[in-house]
């Protein structure tokens, strides 16, 4: 039985991808329960789910039953940093860290659950529609649209992408985005995708006729307060896209019965998402997995 603290005891395990790269996943809850692995998006890293003060999405889904594995992706958090010749993009978080992550946390037990905020949602829908071997059981997506339908100018975009490989990243700290400031390699590509109207891999794989594949279970969760990042639009869009069995989509505001419109992070990091998204994702995986 797991000892009623394990939930909030966190334990490091470093995991190295097929191209030499150091990860490091932060470990809780009982190393027997199902995994769920969690991938943050842009300008972020592991805190964004394990929380600055003990509270935390991480903790919930542990305390749930799961086996949380909170991944810090490349360039992010605990994980390895970039040298002058990497030239890591979004491909690299989608096609090597989450796949490695994925196999490190099912390799003792079933397969995986995959949540994954924003940007990180991508690289966890991209991953499981391009590797369908990958043991994964359900698929939880919160804040992540489609890239071309965010709304953001064609000006402003090209400005992002050419900005952010002159100065070899984009300065998110500085503009208070986030904690992390972003991978040049990671912001290109998603601006090159917001411009080309279409997801398209470094090898070619076209990642809209995958995800049109995609057979598992999933969970895409929109904010009626986010308006720049990811509208509700843009990821109802994507939930259109998918072409799991069984799919659900679900719009967190006023008109649906909660008691604000969530923005991009308050879906997760809110005091009243803890209320009330978060109780929704967990039935929702407990319905599905059951």
């Amino acid at each position: 039985m797991i000892h009623p603290d394990a939930a909030h005891q966190v334990r490091r395990r470093e995991i190295l991808t097929d191209d030499g790269v150091r990860l490091v996943a932060h470990l809780l809850g009982d190393p027997a329960a199902p995994p769920a692995l969690l991938v943050p998006g842009t300008f972020s890293n592991h805190t964004f789910w394990l929380g600055t003060r003990g509270t935390g999405f991480a903790r919930a889904i542990a305390a749930a039953g799961f086996h949380a594995w909170v991944l810090d992706p490349r360039g992010h958090g605990a994980s390895q940093r970039p040298t002058p010749r990497d030239r890591w993009n979004f491909d690299d978080w989608a096609r090597r860290d989450v796949p490695a992550a994925v196999r490190a946390a099912a390799a003792a037990g079933p397969g995986v659950v995959l949540v994954g905020h924003s940007a990180g949602g991508a690289a966890t829908l991209i991953a499981a529609a391009a590797h369908p071997e990958l043991r994964v059981r359900a698929v939880v997506v919160i804040a992540t649209p489609v890239p071309w339908l965010q709304g953001f100018r064609r000006t402003t975009t090209r400005m992002v992408r050419r900005g952010s490989l002159l100065l070899g990243r984009f300065p998110a700290r500085l503009l208070r985005l986030g904690p992390e400031d972003e991978l040049a390699g990671v912001m290109a590509q998603w601006m090159s995708w917001n411009l080309d109207g279409h997801w398209t891999g470094d090898d070619g794989t076209d990642y809209v006729a995958r995800i049109r594949e995609l057979p598992h279970p999933t969970l895409f969760v929109a904010g009626a307060g986010d308006h720049v990042e990811a509208p509700p639009h843009a990821v109802h869009a994507l939930y259109e896209l998918a072409g799991s069995f069984d799919k659900t989509y679900l719009l967190c505001g006023r008109g649906t019965g909660f008691s604000a419109d969530f923005d991009h992070s308050g879906l997760v990091v809110s005091r009243a998402a803890r209320a009330e998204v978060w109780p929704k994702i967990m039935a929702w995986l407990d319905a599905t997995l059951r």
